[in-house]
């Protein structure tokens, strides 16, 4: 019944009506795109800052290795 009610509304809709509903349609779908890519850029940030740190923790993690091994080797 709902798609047999929006028939009948298109049906009775003026040109100007459907043009100004598909520009308003436009708009919309600019406004979603520009919201998915501000997410991926968001995302892409995240994951090389994750990266980053990552690296930082493996070269801490590799320092102390070192020094452990160097105070091994002393006693």
């Amino acid at each position: 019944m709902h798609l047999l009610a929006q028939t009948l509304l298109v049906a009775q809709a003026s040109p100007e009506d459907i043009m100004q509903e598909l520009a308003r349609l436009q708009r919309n779908f600019h406004f979603l795109s520009y919201g998915f890519a501000a997410a991926w850029i968001i995302l892409t940030l995240y994951v090389l800052m994750l990266v980053g740190r990552e690296r930082k923790l493996k070269r801490q993690i590799t320092n102390l290795k070192a020094m452990l091994e160097e105070r091994q080797k002393m006693t």
